[in-house]
């Protein structure tokens, strides 16, 4: 799969997209509206989850998102329970470690201090996979291009 910004001058996306593999032909796709003044990261692991905390018009989908998960046996549950994230990439100790750990570096740099951003350490380590972090944070300060360039080379390496 792959995870891409997408941005303009009024509002930023975060949006997932996972071929439909050996199933059919095609890809399912999800994107979240990422609220002013905060950051969101992504890296090599899908992050999206449940769809349930967000309003309608913050959240965009494949048609068949769902219902191609109930066809390929990856979901039995109820649609509020869907999980993007859990269903076509669940989170493993590499994707948390390896991934996670990027984007958890990059909170930790600047998420607000309200976020509480240590809490999700054990998680971003792969001790505990299912204390999960938030898909976005509010932001501490303004990032500036220059910013978000070095954050862009944080690979959290040690």
């Amino acid at each position: 799969g792959e995870s891409f910004s997408i941005a303009d001058p009024h509002e930023v996306w975060l949006m997932e997209i996972i071929s439909k593999g050996k199933f059919e032909k095609g890809s399912v796709w999800a994107a979240v509206r990422i609220p002013d003044g905060h950051v969101a990261g992504h890296a090599n692991q899908a992050r999206i989850q449940s769809f349930s905390s967000y309003k309608d018009t913050e959240v965009l989908h494949a048609k068949d998102l769902i219902t191609f998960a109930r066809k390929a046996n990856l979901f039995a549950g109820e649609d509020g329970e869907f999980s993007f994230s859990d269903v076509y990439d669940p989170v493993t100790f590499e994707g948390a470690r390896f991934c996670e750990a990027r984007v958890w570096s990059f909170f930790r740099e600047v998420a607000a201090e309200e976020e509480h951003i240590e809490q999700y350490l054990d998680y971003a380590q792969g001790y505990n996979l299912t204390n999960r972090m938030p898909l976005y944070v509010k932001a501490g300060h303004k990032l500036g291009v220059n910013e978000t360039m070095w954050h862009m080379r944080n690979h959290y390496e040690g």
